[in-house]
């Protein structure tokens, strides 16, 4: 499931590279560093470019900024590296202080307790719902049951437009009962065959049958391709060698408010279980209908539906492929379902940069990725307050989507031979019994804790004016400096929504970080400056910091 695209300017990567905004300034008072001594205190010297990331747990919790004649910037991460994927997130609460060394240590905690919670989210049925069906693919996946699907079953017939079938399709919005629905072969291509209900509304606007086959085209053509070489085959329950789409307004009846967004369409593992309860037994999607507009509603059109569906069937095939190569044909359980929906959002910029502009009426970008820039951008505007590595009993917030893509499309820029495509690098993550970020750290050869240090160095650094081009701390396939500057005013109020705090010595912040998260400090010192003394805690400041989140300070100089 994916929300209706949002209308953005067309972009292109690789424009010139923009400079940052004028960070703000967030400093809380005095700073106690009574921690600090000479025996418990790493001093960092850098050279322009570079950076190193600490571990106040296992190396040291404080860190020395070095006096300088000349002016000096540095930018400090304080962020949980921690990968796990668990119902409820991981969480704590912590502190980063920092003072000019000239000052004494003095008694006694400068920072109000902090009781760490999980951020405040807007409930939205259509991310519910897909997650809601990612967690059952995932309970599925650890069932007995699902040992069905690799039972061989009698090829089925090839279906011919005209041809009439019957499905189950979700009832309701947590899918726990199904209703059975006739449908008549629309299209029947390869490996796409597209159904559509025999019940339509009278009063809606009929697909025609060149929507059917340019929709079918696009899937055979373009999007099944991407799809099955980043990221591997999907399964074959019933030997037919197609997928079927199902378009059904029972689709639309999934979203009763769509002042959330709506269920564009789904694709569902059960469905690869034969004999299960609900279960077609083959491999499918299923889409919305057009339809007339509701009180809560807006209605969908030819145009709308048909300029939303193709990012949504890139999308939902890359999680069909998911549990064929993780559950069935490997015997392990699903992808985390974070990692899954990353992997899915990169698969949408795959549409963009694979299918012929020509087949998206001259704008690919609009309909495949602006979505997933406009969910980065959301990000962008506070790592500290989301997930990268999102519970699983969430719903998936947008935020977290684009944190979640930023994260792999680093990845794939610098773990993969083919940098802009990326597909090694998403072969090997899909191709392992291993998942989510185990394997990540498998496939890089680099703990993951570390790979988050430098993602979240590199959402400062990249195309920053002045900073030495190339190397880990930079994105290859976007300047996104560019082009959020490019549509400031017009779909962004910020022409870089990073703003990181910023301080010429003191600095004082409580706060919770959460998987994967994490809070971007600059520290412009002066000429002269005595140099600064960093530290990361627990949210009294005197407290040891909770190690369970794998906290670290990523450490980058600019100048």
């Amino acid at each position: 499931m994916r929300p209706l695209f949002r209308a953005f300017v067309a972009l292109l990567a690789g424009l010139a590279a923009g400079c940052g905004t004028d960070p703000g300034n967030d400093i809380n008072g005095p700073v106690d560093l009574v921690s600090c001594t000479s025996s418990n205190t790493l001093s960092l010297t850098l050279g322009v470019g570079q950076y190193q990331i600490v571990d106040p747990v296992h190396q040291t919790p404080c860190v020395a900024l070095p006096a300088s004649v000349d002016a000096q910037e540095y930018v400090v991460v304080a962020y949980s590296g921690n990968g796990v994927s668990t119902q409820n997130g991981v969480y704590a609460n912590y502190a980063f202080q920092s003072q000019t060394r000239s000052v004494a240590s003095v008694g006694g905690s400068a920072l109000s307790y902090w009781t760490p919670g999980a951020p405040q989210r807007v409930p939205s049925t259509p991310r519910q719902f897909e997650q809601a069906l990612r967690t059952a693919e995932r309970t599925l996946a650890a069932s007995p049951a699902r040992h069905f699907g690799a039972i061989a079953m009698p090829p089925a017939a090839p279906p011919l437009v005209g041809d009439r079938d019957s499905f189950y399709v979700c009832a309701t919005s947590a899918c726990s009962t199904f209703k059975r629905v006739g449908a008549t072969v629309k299209y029947a291509g390869a490996p796409g065959v597209i159904y559509q209900d025999d019940n339509q509304a009278a009063v809606a606007e009929p697909y025609t049958t060149a929507d059917f086959q340019q929709l079918g085209a696009m899937f055979d053509n373009y999007l099944y391709p991407a799809d099955t070489t980043a990221f591997g085959r999907e399964s074959d329950i019933n030997s037919d060698q197609h997928i079927a789409i199902l378009i059904t307004p029972q689709v639309n009846a999934l979203t009763t408010d769509c002042s959330s967004g709506r269920v564009i369409g789904y694709t569902f593992a059960n469905d690869l279980v034969p004999g299960a309860r609900g279960s077609n037994g083959r491999e499918m999607f299923y889409t919305l209908s057009t339809a007339p507009a509701t009180a809560s509603c807006t209605a969908v059109t030819r145009e709308g539906a048909l300029g939303a569906l193709p990012s949504t069937l890139i999308h939902e095939l890359q999680h069909m492929i998911s549990f064929n190569q993780h559950v069935l044909l490997r015997n392990g359980l699903d992808q985390d379902i974070w990692l899954n929906e990353g992997l899915s959002h990169f698969a949408e910029e795959l549409g963009w940069r694979t299918v012929p502009p020509v087949q998206c009426g001259g704008n690919c970008f609009s309909q495949f990725a602006s979505d997933n820039i406009s969910n980065a951008y959301d990000y962008l505007v506070n790592p500290e307050g989301e997930y990268l590595i999102a519970p699983e009993s969430g719903d998936g917030t947008l935020p977290e989507r684009g944190a979640a893509w930023l994260f792999l499309r680093w990845l794939a820029d610098h773990y993969s031979t083919d940098s802009i495509l990326g597909t090694q690098f998403t072969r090997a993550l899909g191709q392992s019994t291993t998942v989510g970020a185990a394997r990540i750290a498998q496939v890089t050869g680099i703990d993951f804790p570390w790979l988050v240090g430098e993602w979240q160095l590199a959402n400062w650094t990249s195309d920053l004016n002045g900073f030495p081009i190339g190397g880990l701390l930079t994105y290859h396939s976007w300047n996104f400096r560019s082009l959020f500057a490019l549509n400031y005013g017009t779909v962004f109020n910020k022409r870089y929504p990073l703003t990181p705090d910023s301080t010429s010595g003191g600095y004082s912040h409580a706060g919770t970080l959460y998987g994967g998260s994490g809070r971007t400090v600059r520290f412009k010192l002066p000429g002269g400056s005595p140099g600064v003394m960093l530290r990361m805690a627990g949210s009294k400041g005197n407290a040891p910091i909770d190690a369970t989140i794998l906290p670290n300070l990523a450490i980058v100089r600019i100048q």
